[in-house]
């Protein structure tokens, strides 16, 4: 039977290790609850001894999103941060979620701040998370933080549904036309072969194009499959990598419609985590450098790192963002009328939702002129096809 290696806390706080003999990890999990243990690291003693057996997986950003609400909540109503951090931690117990939480409830009865428990802990939260943490802590309002940094992650989810959800239906119209016409090719095409073999007829060039490219495809079925299959799974792969996604964004930030919507969405991100940070008390140059973190542009993080350059330099922020370019005159505005008078955090707020509405706008125009267009080139090739192929049936007249 495996052995698993345990580390844990006990009603007291105090942390017990230990090494169980048991079947599975269930069975040790059960035997350590009943023992009133909450576990925070398991290891099976076995030949790959740093194998986690208690972490296959990472905790996703919407579990995470709903623990900091939960947190928010309960510290709302007058819950003390360890025993809202030692609820969260039973409520998901026996998964990663629950063993991080164990970890942060036993560094917080250690005397260890729950922004560095949260580092600690290996959630991979972003930046922001933890330094909103860090600042609710310093003022006493870590209930406001964790429920601002929820509310900023929660935004950033939907712009990145937003994102794909604009990808998504261009993409299943061009593979339809794609397949309608390979269909054409395939099956409809090889019907008017016989006439190749015509050699009285007079054949114009593109049909004998159109015929040969679909005898072609007839006879390679399998190959043609193959390479289909291929070049799907190799676009897959090269879609999931961080680098390509990078470059089809800077590349996309180019082009006419989507490039507005892409500057909208970046501008509303940036303004956003900026505006969070700074109404949580964060400083202005910390809060530019998570706001900078935010954009995914290159173009658009170069320029926000000249910003931070001018505003730790003595700059003014509305004359920096003028001088590069960053935002228009009205963003602009609101950024000088925000420092002057103090309310800079709900000023980019405002402009926050204003680009973030814009944003909404460009994508809809986008997908209002994606459709008629995508469906008029679809049009166009397969009535290409059937006009080469009539141009060939007719050519037989010259026969008759």
């Amino acid at each position: 039977m495996p052995e698993f290696r345990y580390q844990a806390t006990d009603a007291q706080g105090a942390v017990v290790k230990g090494v169980l003999t048991v079947e599975d990890q269930t069975d040790a999990m059960t035997q350590l609850q009943r023992r009133g243990l909450m576990v925070f690291e398991m290891q099976e003693v076995a030949a790959s001894r740093r194998s986690r057996i208690a972490q296959p997986k990472r905790a996703g950003r919407d579990a995470i999103l709903v623990v900091l609400q939960e947190l928010a909540t309960l510290l709302d109503a007058g819950v003390t941060l360890a025993d809202a951090v030692e609820n969260v931690a039973r409520g998901y117990q026996d998964s990663p979620l629950g063993l991080a939480f164990n970890k942060i409830y036993s560094q917080l009865r250690g005397g260890i701040a729950f922004s560095k428990a949260l580092v600690d802990a290996d959630l991979r939260l972003p930046n922001y998370v933890v330094e909103l943490c860090r600042a609710g802590e310093s003022t006493g309002k870590l209930a406001g933080s964790l429920r601002s940094a929820a509310e900023q992650l929660e935004l950033e989810q939907n712009f990145q549904r937003e994102a794909r959800n604009a990808l998504i239906y261009p993409m299943v119209l061009i593979v339809s036309g794609f397949l309608a016409t390979l269909l054409v090719f395939v099956f409809v095409v090889p019907k008017f072969a016989n006439i190749l073999s015509n050699p009285k007829a007079d054949i114009p060039a593109v049909s004998l194009w159109v015929l040969a490219t679909g005898m072609w495809l007839t006879k390679n079925k399998l190959l043609l499959g193959a390479l289909l299959a291929g070049v799907a799974g190799s676009a897959f792969a090269l879609l999931r990598q961080e680098k390509v996604q990078q470059n089809l964004w800077n590349w996309a930030a180019g082009l006419p419609v989507i490039g507005s919507w892409i500057m909208h969405t970046e501008m509303a991100r940036w303004s956003s985590m900026f505006s969070v940070l700074l109404q949580n008390h964060v400083s202005i140059l910390e809060a530019l450098a998570h706001a900078q973190n935010a954009l995914r542009g290159d173009v658009w993080r170069q320029k926000a790192a000249l910003i931070l350059s001018d505003v730790r330099g003595g700059k003014t922020l509305a004359e920096s963002l003028q001088l590069h370019q960053f935002i228009d005159a009205t963003g602009v505005n609101l950024v000088r009328v925000g420092e002057r008078s103090g309310a800079l955090g709900k000023t980019t707020a405002s402009l926050a939702q204003m680009h973030r509405m814009h944003s909404q706008q460009q994508m809809r125009q986008f997908l209002i002129l994606l459709e008629p267009v995508t469906i008029l080139l679809v049009s166009v090739v397969l009535g290409g096809i059937m006009i080469s192929v009539m141009l060939a049936i007719t050519s037989l007249t010259n026969v008759i």
